[in-house]
């Protein structure tokens, strides 16, 4: 009885799957086609997440006044209080990742000094997550108001303007 001779052709094809660098090559690009996969996914999840208003937390006691939304991807709403400024500035200033800095009427330099800094017009704070092409950042603006004498009311606004999406 004879036997057959065996196939080169089946002998390659088999120590040609059984190659380490084929084994290599094939878990490199399953790992890359997941990479990308993923980062196309996190991509598009990081987009929707900005595109919709950045929420921060409003003031205890603070009354609406003015609420409008101008146009897709910005709105503003004014609350007023009678609560001292520095408790409003401060409320703000501790919400997480929120960034304030005073703006003063004088501010004068004085040479190996801090510079001399009177009358507070307006505390500005500000979150920003915007990236990748993509705008999401909420302004606080507070500020004492005053009458056309420009005598303090003892009310203190606070203007919240939102912007977002592409």
């Amino acid at each position: 009885m004879s036997e057959e001779p065996v196939s080169n052709k089946n002998h390659t094809d088999r120590t040609l799957m059984q190659s380490t660098m084929v084994r290599l090559a094939l878990a490199v690009a399953v790992i890359g086609i997941v990479l990308v996969v993923v980062g196309v996914i996190a991509f598009f999840s990081y987009r929707a997440n900005r595109n919709k208003p950045l929420e921060v937390k409003v003031y205890p006691g603070a009354a609406l006044v003015n609420e409008e939304r101008l146009y897709d991807g910005f709105d503003h709403q004014q609350y007023v209080s009678t609560d001292p400024f520095e408790e409003i500035e401060a409320f703000y200033d501790r919400q997480d990742d929120m960034e304030c800095e005073r703006q003063y009427r004088v501010v004068e330099d004085r040479p190996g000094q801090e510079p001399l800094k009177e009358d507070v017009l307006f505390t500005r704070c500000q979150i920003d997550h915007s990236g990748l092409g993509m705008t999401q950042y909420t302004s606080v603006v507070i500020q004492p108001a005053f009458d056309d004498n420009q005598n303090p009311t003892g009310q203190i606004i606070i203007d919240v303007q939102r912007h977002w999406g592409s």
